[in-house]
């Protein structure tokens, strides 16, 4: 499939002007997902960025239908992004490297369409060139420290680093799990607990990692240039490599010493990795050899941290709503932060469309999005947290496939945008009259009864065999 060449005619219709500014901080795929949309519904986007340029950084990300089907809208990025993703056949491996299932189509993974595994830098850029296209810059240098809400005056704002107050009629907080929003919406930020673990992560130019006879020999490429990912499972030990035409990705968790930090920019010596690996029993040589081939300043220590799920996103006063890791973070086994940051964009976007045709106030549009999206993305947050436990495994039996996912219609058939427009007037009704806690939600596992969960509460109930969040149908 050819792009078209990026230009006004390459463009999605567009509502409108609305005459509302929508401000941004953070420039991630959540934010910048959410300036598109925003665009698109005919309102005014200002983005934000603390670095002090554009340096898409991290590994690979993958994005599920329920996402990316909403590229429909948008023509060169519909195209571009078949271009730019990765469709990997997929093998499960014990810790020694011995495959014990596979290979296996990645979309067979969803009950239908397909799933996107993106270079993290690749599909920031794209989205990064289409916001252009639109005449939307991102201001860099602009770290954001805290939010405000004038309720009279019907603003939000952010107050810069250097002392700068910026103003917008809404104000989306995507700057990440280390959000000043928090302050504003909560009082207080959620806690965030040590998982006790810690993951390796590198991602660099794949001939590099082919210069090694045994590299090479292991992780080759498929019939038509199809890439190859392979998850291992062991005891105590869960990591993943992944060979594309012209990348190498590979990711290893590990108990945190506390030297792991929840960052993109912690980069480690590859010596530590191999110091753990060195203790992993039968942990294969030519797994090591990859590892010695990653470039010194590629290799990051990321710290998993625990957030228990919290309800509130959106400000006292509905000016300021928090967004993907900012609202709701995931660990890396769920498989669906990218996913869900992008979900948020949509749904968020058509909610203060809907509000602007409907002549609603805005504040009403964020409490009906976040009513809209909590128990959806609680849901697949324990997921995420059961799903890492089990691939935790000390059971190398090749029938025991506990750690293996496949994603029910519920996940990936889900359209944010239709759901929103669905729901619109009840929502309103219900948030209009204070009763939110008697809301149900179409978007969670069919037989689903919601429950608040904790973390360690989840854990506790599963190992007692007692009814939690992850009941229901989800297939």
């Amino acid at each position: 499939m050819t792009t078209p060449t990026l230009s006004p005619s390459t463009l999605p219709p567009r509502s409108p002007p609305t005459n509302t500014t929508i401000l941004i901080s953070g420039a991630g795929i959540g934010g910048l997902f959410t300036a598109l949309e925003a665009w698109r519904h005919g309102f005014t986007v200002r983005i934000l960025e603390r670095a002090t340029h554009s340096s898409a950084q991290g590994d690979s990300v993958t994005i599920g239908p329920s996402a990316l089907n909403s590229l429909r809208n948008w023509p060169w990025m519909q195209a571009r992004n078949l271009e730019i993703t990765e469709s990997p056949m997929l093998f499960y491996c014990n810790h020694k490297g011995e495959r014990l299932n596979g290979p296996i189509d990645m979309d067979g993974l969803v009950s239908s369409g397909r799933v996107y595994m993106h270079a993290r830098p690749r599909l920031h850029a794209m989205l990064l060139e289409q916001l252009e296209a639109c005449g939307v810059g991102v201001e860099y240098g602009k770290k954001v420290v805290s939010y405000f809400e004038d309720v009279e005056r019907g603003k939000g704002g952010v107050m810069t680093a250097e002392g700068e107050r910026i103003e917008g009629d809404v104000v989306v907080a995507a700057d990440g799990v280390h959000t000043k929003s928090w302050e504003l919406v909560m009082g207080e930020e959620v806690e965030a607990k040590s998982s006790g673990h810690g993951i390796w992560r590198a991602a660099f130019d794949v001939d590099v990692a082919m210069r090694d006879e045994a590299v090479r020999e292991r992780w080759q490429l498929l019939e038509g240039g199809r890439a190859v990912v392979e998850l291992w499972v062991g005891p105590d030990v869960y990591c993943t490599f992944l060979r594309s035409k012209d990348r190498f990705t590979w990711t290893l968790t590990h108990p945190d010493t506390g030297t792991a930090v929840e960052s993109w920019s912690h980069k480690v010596d590859i010596e530590e990795a191999l110091a753990y690996t060195a203790t992993i029993p039968d942990f294969p040589d030519y797994a090591n050899r990859l590892i010695k081939l990653t470039p010194p300043d590629k290799l990051i220590d990321w710290k998993l941290m625990w957030r228990d799920p919290n309800s509130q996103w959106t400000s006292p006063g509905g000016r300021v709503i928090q967004l993907g890791d900012a609202a709701h973070s995931f660990l890396p086994s769920s498989g669906n932060g990218g996913t869900q940051a992008i979900e948020d964009a949509i749904s968020l976007a058509t909610c203060l469309s809907l509000a602007h045709t409907n002549n609603q106030p805005y504040p009403s549009a964020l409490r009906i999005h976040n009513l809209l999206r909590f128990e959806r993305v609680s849901c697949l947050q324990a997921f995420g947290v059961l799903n890492r436990d089990a691939r935790n495994t000390k059971n190398n039996d090749p029938k025991d496939k506990k750690h293996e996912v496949k994603l029910g219609k519920w996940i990936v058939e889900h359209d944010p945008d239709s759901y929103a427009r669905e729901r619109w007037e009840e929502a309103v009704k219900c948030v209009g009259e204070g009763r939110e806690k008697a809301w149900k939600n179409w978007n969670v596992p069919r037989g689903m009864v919601y429950v608040p969960w904790t973390i360690e509460g989840l854990m506790e109930a599963r190992e007692r065999g007692e009814r939690t969040v992850l009941d229901g149908d989800w297939s």
